[in-house]
Order: structure tokens, then sequence, then C-alpha cells
């Protein structure tokens, strides 16, 4: 380093500076994470047991589980992107095929984008004046169309991106054979697209599955089990609020073990989604 001019050195000079500075940054943000991983893991793990699974949730000072929140968690999410895939797919191919330079379209995809940052708590109050308020009652199907106006802006942005990487040599081939256009789509497009479309669905569901405010606006909470979709529904992240405020000892260990079961779910479809991406690379 001695032989460079000084010019040349204070640029390796700030160089190493910028990479100390990024790698202490890197470090800070991965000590935080595992710090909250080890406060969720030691204090969650002692309230796993099999009656988290298998019964409902109790009253202060009484055994009890979470099996309602997780079965209303599970009907909630389903229920969410059941509504949201289709509607995010169609969108998203008309917005990346049909639509293309359009003004509606950009106006459609800058809309979008402004839904993707949207806070929950504003859609579930929304929802709560157009399905709630109305027919005076919480419900779960107000809960699910929350959960699914937040899964659908990511549905349509991935449904674009992926429909986006596929060459268009593929719809040229397609059309010089004499397919119209909606088989080009249905048969060619979506086909090679279906693993990144998926990844989009799954992360959909993780970025849905955890969500508290907008359920507490629709779907409320049900202390005892429910199959009634016109009623309110218990949900985790509703009784992992509502038991980790509470001055109960056995409903906080309840809490904790709630959120463990729900991150861990998460990292799965996290993970899930990742490896279908690294499989379409």
């Amino acid at each position: 380093m001695s032989t460079l001019n000084p010019i040349t050195r204070r640029r390796y000079r700030r160089n190493a500076v910028a990479v100390a500075l990024s790698a202490i940054a890197a470090a800070i943000g991965l000590l935080i994470l595992a710090a909250i991983l080890w406060t969720l893991v030691s204090r969650g793990v002692g309230g796993l047991s099999l009656k988290v699974f298998t019964e409902s949730t109790p009253p202060p000072g009484s055994d009890g589980g979470l099996a309602n929140a997780i079965y209303g968690s599970i009907v909630l999410t389903l229920t969410g992107i059941v509504i949201a895939t289709p509607i995010g797919v169609l969108a998203g191919t008309y917005l990346s095929e049909y639509a293309r330079g359009s003004k509606i379209g950009e106006a459609a995809k800058f809309i979008n984008d402004v839904l993707l940052s949207a806070p929950s708590i504003i859609i579930g109050l929304f929802i709560n004046a157009l399905l709630v308020v109305p027919f005076g009652t919480f419900s779960a199907w107000a809960g699910g169309v929350a959960l699914a106006v937040i899964a659908l802006p990511v549905i349509n942005r991935t449904t674009q991106d992926m429909l986006a990487l596929v060459p268009n040599t593929l719809r040229e081939a397609a059309a010089a054979l004499g397919a119209p256009r909606w088989k080009v789509m249905t048969f060619v497009v979506w086909r090679a697209a279906k693993s990144g479309i998926l990844t989009g669905i799954l992360l959909a569901v993780a970025r849905i599955s955890g969500e508290t405010a907008p359920l507490l606006f629709t779907s409320f909470n049900n202390q005892y089990w429910s199959t009634n979709m016109s009623q309110s529904m218990a949900s985790l992240p509703t009784v992992i609020f509502q038991f980790a405020m509470s001055p109960y000892d056995d409903w906080q260990r309840l809490a904790w073990a709630g959120a463990l079961i729900i991150t861990f779910a998460i990292l799965a479809l996290n993970i899930i989604a990742r490896a279908l991406v690294d499989r379409r690379r």
C-alpha cells in the first residue's frame, strides 16, 4: 500500500471504514434479532404442552390451551388467501400483460404500491365500517376480508414481477402456433411463472398470519370454540395481545407459547418461499 499514490490510499482507507461500519451495523442487527429469538424461545417453550393444541383458551387461574385460537387463525388466514389469490393473480396479469404503458395501468400500479404500505389498522377500520357496523356484530367473514385486503397487493405485485420475468419468446412461439391470447396466458405464461406466483402467495400468507390490529376491529375474539363465520372468532394474534396485557401468569405463559408457535409458522413459510425462489432461479 505504501507504493500507492495518496489519492488511492485515501480511497482504500475510506473503503475500509465503510466496510467496518457496515459490518458493525449488520452485527448489531443480528444481535438484536438473536436476543429477540432467544427471549421468545426461552419463555415460549415453558408454556408449550399438549394442552396448548387440544384445549380452548381458559379463564384466569384455570388450565387450558390455544386450540380455538389456532383454529381461528387458520380459518381467517385461509379465508383471506382464498379471496385475495384469484383477484390478485388476475389483477397482476392484467396490469402486466394487458394494461402495460396505459394511464389506467400506471394508476392501478401506483394504488397497489400505496396499499402495500398502508397501515393495517386503517384497513381494519375500513372493513369495520363496511361489514361490522352495518350488520351490528363482529364476524369471521369481516376478519377474512380484512386479511384479504392486506394480502391482495402482495400477490398482485409478485404476479406482475414474475410475469415480467417470462421471456417474450415464449409468448411469440405460442402465438406463432395459432394459440389465442388467453391460451398463451393460461398454458404458457402462467405455467412458466407458477413457482414465482406461488411464492408470492406464501409471502402473503406470512404477511397476514401475524396481523392483530385489523382483527381487533373485525373478528374480535372469542373465548370458546366457534365455527360460525358470522360470529366473532378467536385468533392467535388477538389472544396473544389479550393474554400478554393481562396480569395473570398463566395467561402470560400461553401468550409466549402462542408467540412462539406463530413465529415459527411464519419462519417456515418464509423458508419455503425462499426455497421456491431459489428453485426457479
